[in-house]
């Protein structure tokens, strides 16, 4: 549940230099779909939910503390994600424990920050109640082992998210056990605080969720336009280089005219598990039209067109499905078209095909009410 209030209230200059640290753990994360194997593919996955993770519960905690947020808390929180990202590397080898570490550290400092404010989050429950933080400890046994060690993080990511879509906390029951901590903590410091019920404040949590994206982008862009100045033009380069850029402007259109902005009302445990998948498939597609750019006449290798072919069919569905345009749902064909049987054609016609697609989304959705 989301509240709209009266007066506007917008991202401050301190989540935005938050913000700072994604933009560095987007590209970490990036660098590791360069090694096209299976476990790197996996750990892109696993730790880009981690990390987001993390984002949306300090995003959630300045939501409903507004005024009451702690800069501290937030750049504390700043530093454990800058960890994060910087083990992001080696995060399944030598610096497993410290990626571990820092992300049970951020999770425990989110949910404090929200617990002092003596309100519990209604919508979106996984950031007070961290279902999976279980799986991450047992993981340090594990850091010589990296398929377990990413098993166990996949599964404590997967119950954070699911607690955090079904978990009803207004649960009377629920309620109780959090007013019970709630009292503990206010006796160590000599005082009581009422519990209370905290909802999102709908604008505000639009506008943050519209920001990652515009991040995301960011790195789209920053990923064709480095690609293109490293490779000698020819028609086929700057074919992609144009046909990129165009489907990232018809990304950009779909967002945040259909997508994530202020005046969205859905509620935080649909919208949130929904942005995760959106800003995994536009990063899946920056990485792609990189490659693009390097393989121009050649087909593109069978992973990497897969992946961007299969993300920006995710990308466009989910768009579709949550604006009824079931029509829209034809388009997603030719992205998967291409990913099953483009193993022979140049990269070129792969990123026109999507390109097109694309287009053709937006053609479709414009002579639709925003």
């Amino acid at each position: 549940m989301t509240e709209q209030m009266t007066s506007p209230r917008h991202a401050t200059w301190l989540e935005l230099f938050f913000d700072l640290v994604v933009v560095a753990a987007v590209a970490q994360l990036t660098h590791l779909l360069e090694h096209p194997d299976g476990q790197h593919v996996a750990a892109f996955f696993i730790l880009y939910a981690a990390i987001w993770l993390v984002w949306s519960s300090f995003t959630v905690y300045a939501n409903v503390a507004s005024g009451q947020t702690r800069t501290r808390t937030m750049l504390l929180g700043m530093i454990g994600l800058a960890a994060m990202a910087a083990a992001i590397p080696e995060a399944t080898g030598a610096h497993a424990a410290v990626f571990g570490a820092a992300y049970i550290y951020t999770s425990g400092v989110a949910s404090q920050g929200i617990n002092r404010t003596g309100k519990i989050v209604l919508g979106w429950s996984a950031v007070q109640r961290n279902a999976g933080l279980f799986p991450f400890i047992v993981a340090f046994w594990f850091t010589d082992r990296p398929w377990v060690l990413l098993g166990l993080w996949a599964l404590g990511v997967a119950l954070t998210l699911t607690s955090g879509m079904v978990a009803d906390m207004n649960d009377p029951e629920r309620l109780k056990e959090f007013q019970t901590r709630l009292d503990r903590a206010a006796e160590r410091r000599g005082s009581r605080r009422t519990l209370e019920l905290g909802w999102t404040h709908g604008a505000h949590l639009g506008e943050r969720l519209g920001l990652f994206i515009i991040i995301v982008l960011g790195e789209a862009v920053l990923q064709l336009v480095t690609a293109m100045g490293e490779v000698e033009w020819g028609w086929s380069q700057v074919g992609i280089g144009l046909a990129g850029f165009g489907l990232l402007i018809g990304l950009w259109w779909l967002n945040f005219r259909y997508g994530f902005d202020e005046e969205n009302e859905a509620q935080p445990r649909v919208l949130l598990p929904a942005h995760l998948v959106v800003a995994v498939s536009i990063t899946l597609v920056a990485f792609g039209l990189g490659t693009a750019a390097e393989h121009a006449t050649d087909p593109l290798p069978d992973l990497h067109r897969w992946l961007l072919c299969g993300a920006l069919a995710l990308c466009l569905a989910l768009c579709a499905l949550a604006n009824r345009a079931w029509w829209g749902l034809l388009v997603c064909a030719a992205p998967l078209a291409v990913a099953a049987f483009g193993s022979g054609v140049a990269a070129v016609f792969t990123v026109l095909v999507l390109a097109a697609s694309t287009g053709g989304f937006v053609v479709y959705f414009n002579r639709r009410p925003a």
